[in-house]
This record gives C-alpha cells, structure tokens and sequence, in this order.
C-alpha cells in the first residue's frame, strides 16, 4: 500500500469518526423529544466505543485521560467558583419571575436510590460523553473552540427544554462544562462538576417533596 493510499485511509477513518459521533449526538437529542426506546447511557458507550475502535484507541479529543492538565486542586477551587455563578443566576431568575408574578416551577423528587444514581451517576457520565466529549469530536476542527463551546451549550440547553426539565442552572451549565471540558483535557472534570450540581438539585427535589408537596 503507497503512502498516499494510506493517508487517505486516515483521512477516511477520521470523517467516519466524526460523522458516528455526529450521529450519536443527534440520536440523543431527537430521543430527548421523541421516545425511540434508546437509552442515552447505552447510546453514550456505544458510541464511546465506537469511535475509540476506529481509532485505535487513541482519539485525544475524548479526554481519555485520569488527570487534568491543571491538576485536580485547581478545578474543586473552579468548581466553587462555577457553583456561586449558578447560584446567583437562578437568585436573578427567581426575582425575575417573582416581580412578574409567575409560578417558580418546583420540581419535587421521591428519595430513593434510582434516583440518586440516575442523577448522579448515569446522567453526568452519559450526557458529558455525548454532549462534550463526542460533540466535541465532531465539530472541533470545523467551529474551532469558541464554536464548541457555544454548540455544546445550545444543544446541551435544547435536549433539557425539548424533555420539558429546563432550568437556569442546565441552560447554562452546558457552555460552563464545555469550557471545563476543553481547557482541563479531561472528560473527568465535567463529569465531576455534572454529578455534584445534579446531586445538589436532587437534595432541592427532595426537600421540596418533603416540605412543599403538591
């Protein structure tokens, strides 16, 4: 085999990666409107898996990798910072929606342990893998950086309206978590940031259903 015919394969192998990861990601968002029996987990590692075969495992722009580029005390500081952020957003929505006189919707949970590793678990490792890690390699040489970012966050906004769970925190939560995603070379990071801002709404849903029932 020439030199040529082997870069070509390459450049083959690479759009069949991408338009598989492309795929993936609008499989989960049409899912989020129109039930096709997919579950996102199962979707998310088969996708995972494979783009990873087709690339000999070597697929960087997944963040396969155990340590941030920062290291790990860098981004629990970030976190913090990420956390307030959200937490002044949803006071400033909460006073919007009170001076026009609306209803605050209140999402109420039932304590259980489904729920708890649905949320915590199940949903940060399945959506960070969809909506950064193979959105990410799908579109990153075409948009660039500042294109993902804005990508990841629309779409990762679009999948929480489109299931009827949309909130201030999830709408901006996907451009916050893209950022992390790119800047730490990680996928853990957004994973760990997802799973501990679902498990603070879990512990609101559950407070809400013992103290404000409907």
């Amino acid at each position: 085999m020439t030199e040529q015919a082997g870069c070509e394969r390459t450049d083959r192998q690479a759009s069949l990666i991408r338009a598989i990861a492309l795929v993936v990601v609008v499989l989960d968002v049409v899912e989020s409107r129109y039930w096709l029996g997919i579950h996102p987990t199962l979707l998310a590692l088969t996708g995972l898996v494979a783009v990873l075969c087709l690339g000999n495992g070597d697929i960087t722009e997944l963040g396969m990798r155990l340590t941030p580029v920062q290291g790990w005390r860098y981004w629990c500081r970030l976190a913090f910072w990420f956390g307030l952020l959200v937490a002044v957003v949803l006071a400033i929505f909460a006073g919007v929606w009170h001076t026009f006189g609306w209803t605050i919707p209140i999402y109420r949970t039932r304590p259980s342990v489904e729920a708890l590793i649905h949320m915590c678990v199940m949903a940060p490792v399945s959506e960070e893998i969809i909506f950064r890690g193979l959105l990410t390699l799908a579109i990153l040489q075409t948009c660039g950086r500042l294109g993902t970012i804005a990508m990841s966050g629309i779409v990762f906004a679009a999948v929480h309206v489109l299931c009827g769970r949309a909130s201030p925190e999830n709408l901006l939560a996907g451009f916050l978590l893209a950022w992390a995603f790119l800047k730490s070379g990680t996928i853990l990071v957004p994973i760990a940031m997802h799973s501990c801002g679902n498990f603070l709404a879990l512990a609101a849903q559950v407070a809400a259903w013992y103290f404000y029932p409907k």
